[in-house]
């Protein structure tokens, strides 16, 4: 929906109707009272048609016996007798038609252009792919713009989509889900690998090559039009896109919890705060976040958190092999592997922006761009979106000390955020805050209330200093 559209209504629901062997209304005879009734008759409605005039088309379905006409104009007793009617009339004479319906409680769709914010639903322009229905609508606003949509969309989903990703076991599985996704509304994908940069050199620690290691290479390959979109860990995504590049969509959220991983379980311990707690003084513990660093060493000052790149597996083989006494990861890397690892416990760590979350990158504007929004899911994405904007703000990624999460459910949002201090002697900055979440922009609105709440706070103000050198 665009922004004006949002301003103007800002809640559309897309419902699906039963209109079998329903008798709708339909008011005019033109070319867009074709579109409609063509739709309708699709949907196995009966059409009762009301016009002084009609197309040649629409007259040859009356000739046949497929629609019913009457040559005049609509009263208040044609929509007295309809629960449903369509407005295919021009602008100036829809005002008068809708308070006419409204009167006598029959539902509009009001199709001119006019006032199409006073009506009650809009017919999708409504395709049928893998026994699916799909359907594009502007709400009423632009019957044309919607058709053409819909062009779009079906030529793509003739076509295989290349999804690009990186090479890992975890990558190419998030790369599947996302290929499944699609072909759940008919588009077939198939993968490309892509190397990282920071896939080729894993000696470097992560800081070294700025936030994004994992994600630009999959960008130059998007822009270049070797791929039609890039599959990322949410997470692993700087806050501000390369031009040209938009974050088109992003499938349901997992467990956006770490874990610590040990050798050997503790006995008695339930939470991986005791796990770490009980680790022997001077413990070695791998990771290779600066968030998860800093945490690790607030609960712990005297363990040593030592780099551990490489995907799961390495890290999981490092551990065994002595390397380690315990390694911290995101929970959701092991259940998408299926790995069962027994001495796994959860954290209450506050965890990185869109940990959980898969994302697809495509060409801003482009035709794929509309399909992935197609399977966009509402509530991680207002996640995503307040989780991001509240990057924005310092800049931060994974090579900073900062957490934020973002929980969204049925209209409300809570969002927490910790930033680490680079400095010894200053506590770490932490702010809750609470409120109502309708649209991306309420979710972008309350993280930047919460950015308000500790942009002062000592931990906050070091590191925008040291971000932003004089």
């Amino acid at each position: 929906m665009s922004r004006r559209a949002d301003k103007r209504n800002p809640y559309r629901l897309l419902l699906s109707l039963n209109l079998d062997e329903h008798e709708i209304l339909v008011v005019g005879g033109g070319r867009v009272a074709e579109r409609k009734i063509a739709t309708l008759l699709g949907c196995r409605s009966r059409v009762k048609m009301v016009s002084p005039d009609v197309t040649e088309n629409l007259a040859e379905l009356v000739r046949e016996g497929t629609i019913a006409w009457e040559r005049r104009a609509a009263s208040g007793e044609d929509f007295a007798s309809h629960r449903f009617a369509v407005l295919a009339v021009p602008r100036e004479a829809s005002g008068t038609l809708v308070s006419l319906a409204r009167a006598n409680g029959c539902a509009v769709d009001i199709c001119s252009g006019a006032d199409t914010d006073r009506g009650d639903f809009a017919l999708c322009a409504q395709f049928v792919s893998e026994e699916l229905f799909v359907g594009v609508s502007g709400g009423g606003n632009d019957p044309s713009a919607a058709a053409a949509a819909k062009r779009r969309l079906m030529k793509s989903m003739k076509e295989t989509m290349t999804v690009l990703t990186r090479g890992s076991r975890l990558a190419m599985r998030q790369a599947e889900m996302w290929i499944e996704a699609l072909a759940r509304v008919g588009v077939n994908a198939a993968v490309r690998t892509v190397a990282s940069h920071g896939d080729k050199d894993r000696r470097k620690d992560l800081s070294a090559f700025g936030f994004g290691a994992f994600v630009k290479a999959l960008e130059d390959e998007l822009l270049s039009g070797r791929g039609d979109c890039a599959v990322h860990s949410a997470k692993d995504m700087p806050a501000a896109l390369p031009d040209g590049c938009a974050l088109a969509a992003v499938l349901q959220r997992g467990s956006r919890r770490d874990v610590v991983v040990t050798g050997a379980a503790p006995r008695g311990a339930s939470s991986g705060e005791e796990v770490i707690l009980s680790l022997p003084r001077g413990a070695r513990v791998g990771t290779s976040s600066a968030r998860r660093t800093a945490q690790v060493s607030s609960l712990r000052p005297d363990i040593v958190c030592v780099p551990c790149r490489g995907n799961i597996e390495t890290r999981m083989s490092r551990l065994a092999g002595g390397e380690f006494d315990a390694i911290v990861l995101a929970e959701v890397g092991l259940e998408r592997l299926g790995l069962n690892a027994e001495n796994a416990y959860p954290l209450s760590f506050v965890t990185s922006a869109g940990q959980g979350a898969i994302a697809a990158e495509t060409v801003a504007g482009s035709e794929t761009e509309a399909v992935l929004r197609l399977l966009n899911h509402v509530p991680t994405w207002y996640e995503v979106a307040a989780e991001r904007a509240f990057l924005s703000r310092i800049s931060a990624g994974c090579s900073l000390p900062v957490a934020v999460n973002a929980s969204y459910d049925c209209g409300k949002m809570n969002i927490t955020a910790e930033i680490y201090p680079i400095q010894a002697g200053i506590e770490p900055a932490w702010a809750l805050v609470r409120g109502s979440v309708r649209s991306v922009d309420d979710a972008i609105a309350l993280s930047t209330e919460m950015w308000i709440e500790m942009s002062e706070l000592p931990a906050t103000r070091l590191l925008n200093e040291w971000r932003s050198p004089s």
